[in-house]
């Protein structure tokens, strides 16, 4: 397990306690989104469920997660049982539904053991495949009755980085390369397909460096995974890099860095998708030109279809001001602002 530097743990706690919660126990949010699964292009439900939060969120938390505001701390068991039975009477049947809670679906804290797999079972008579997210320590204690959801059942991770010095030092997240292989190789002896989360530039990391870290851990953790998910930085309200941004200190990537990933992963044997959130707006993944719109557009036109042609075909005039920005990191070493950048 990653060890975290105390100092920094506190620095993003303190900032997280500043947001207020309310006492809301109802389901957060859902919303349809396209993306490539099975083989094919299809249309995806997700659901996020009210929790009481991240377990490790109540410890310190990562550095860029803002979903703290979204979580009750008194929220139970019957209360998401209620979430999700009002959810199903809405929305019954389905291809694909990606079951979102603020921390772990497997946490026993966070949602009742016995629950969860009320949860998958239900789910399961109306959608052909459930998709929910696990922090790597949860794995063990159910992996084996998870056994049975085989074909229908995929267990997402957010790893952010194989680079141990990033995920304790940019990201803050206490555990690592090694709890993640160990974690998807009993999801995948048990016939249970894996889904690796990347995050692309977190804090404190130059674009080259970001470019870099997420091409190499992708490469690193492939052959652990059955689809990879290329996650760039979006803002969230009340984190370190949400200061840091308000600062001048940080910016997202760049629309240009996501699709050079994506092409230089084209040869590797698994799916590579990157659902950009907030794309094209200066809290997400922008150019700052015209084009981010189009960019926008052609990367989410491949994740649906893992068609390079929609990257590819992708040009500016802008690709020069990206390449002199990174340029200018590189013969610093220091991540820049487009402030900075623009003076």
């Amino acid at each position: 397990m990653n060890k975290v530097d105390p100092q920094f743990a506190g620095e993003i706690a303190e900032i997280r306690n500043a947001i207020g919660r309310n006492g809301r126990t109802d389901y957060v949010t859902t919303y349809t989104e396209r993306e490539f699964f099975d083989g094919k292009t299809t249309v995806e439900r997700v659901l996020i469920l009210r929790t009481r939060g991240c377990s490790w969120s109540y410890h310190s938390g990562c550095s860029m997660c803002g979903y703290w505001d979204d979580t009750n701390p008194e929220i139970g068991k019957e209360e998401i049982e209620n979430q999700v039975n009002t959810f199903l009477g809405e929305f019954p049947k389905g291809e694909v539904l990606k079951i979102f809670t603020s921390g772990s679906f497997f946490d026993p804290i966070e949602i009742d053991a016995g629950v969860q797999f009320i949860i998958i079972e239900r789910v399961l008579q109306g959608y052909a495949h459930l998709i929910v997210e696990s922090r790597p320590e949860y794995i063990g204690k159910v992996v084996e009755k998870l056994r049975k959801y085989s074909g229908k059942l995929q267990v997402a991770i957010g790893l952010e980085s194989t680079d141990p010095s990033i995920l304790k030092n940019s990201v803050n997240k206490n555990y690592d390369f090694e709890d993640f292989k160990e974690a998807a190789k009993l999801l995948k002896e048990n016939g249970i397909s894996v889904r690796t989360y990347l995050l692309l530039k977190p804090p404190f990391l130059t674009e080259n460096e970001a470019l870099r870290d997420s091409i190499k851990s992708a490469r690193d953790l492939a052959p652990y995974s059955d689809f990879i998910s290329i996650n760039p930085m979006n803002i969230q309200r009340g984190t370190l890099v949400e200061r840091m941004y308000k600062e001048g200190s940080y910016r997202p990537p760049w629309l240009w860095t996501v699709v050079t990933v994506l092409q230089s992963l084209r040869d590797i044997d698994v799916p590579v998708v990157s659902l950009v959130t907030a794309s094209g707006k200066k809290r997400g993944a922008h150019n700052g030109h015209s084009c981010d719109r189009k960019f926008s557009e052609g990367i989410r036109s491949f994740s649906e279809t893992l068609d390079y042609r929609y990257l590819d075909e992708l040009k500016c005039e802008c690709q020069e001001k990206w390449k002199n920005f990174s340029e200018v990191e590189e013969k610093t070493g220091v991540p820049i602002s487009e402030m900075i950048l623009n003076d």
